[in-house]
């Protein structure tokens, strides 16, 4: 495979999608779109004998998350941790999804997740990033749609944004 011989114009791009695309990063949060775009990167990685890399980003605390908490005291440690339990349940989820013969491993990051998922790209070695379309929540996705724009315009390696099919959003 992977360039060795002739071979029939129909499978040209099947054979450059097998050699292309070893090494999947799938950001994620608890959105279907990105529940969708992991179910795509698996089919991808079973046809393609690629391995997986799933992460998740936990977003900073803004200075506006304490504000409210003037007259009630607020744990910010504490909540940080639930925040960052929260995420690491995303990921674990992710993996109980993920054939026993398929190498997949997690990352959790910190900090906007735009920036970490295209900082992850060019530190490490993957080829392809699949992601959903949209965030979680209409209002939400107006910000988390930015997400994959971001990652679309800023990442050095090629970007599968996968939709939920009949979503209208």
């Amino acid at each position: 495979m992977c360039g060795r011989g002739p071979m029939a114009p129909h499978r040209v791009v099947d054979e450059l999608v097998n050699c292309m695309f070893r090494r999947l990063l799938v950001p994620l949060d608890s959105s279907p779109h990105a529940r969708h775009a992991l179910a795509e990167a698996i089919d991808l990685a079973k046809s393609n004998n690629a391995r997986l890399t799933v992460m998740t980003v936990v977003p900073e605390p803004s200075a506006w998350a304490t504000l409210g908490a003037i007259d009630a005291p607020i744990n910010l440690r504490e909540l940080n941790e639930q925040v960052e339990h929260a995420y690491q349940r995303i990921l674990d989820a992710a993996v109980e999804t993920v054939p026993q013969d398929l190498s997949v491993k997690t990352l959790l990051k910190h900090g906007a997740p735009g920036a970490a998922i295209v900082d992850e790209v060019t530190a490490h070695d993957h080829d392809l990033i699949i992601m959903g379309s949209r965030g979680r929540g209409e209002l939400r996705s107006l910000l988390l749609g930015s997400v994959s724009r971001h990652v679309l315009h800023e990442s050095p390696i090629p970007v599968l944004v996968v939709h939920v099919p009949g979503d209208q959003s």
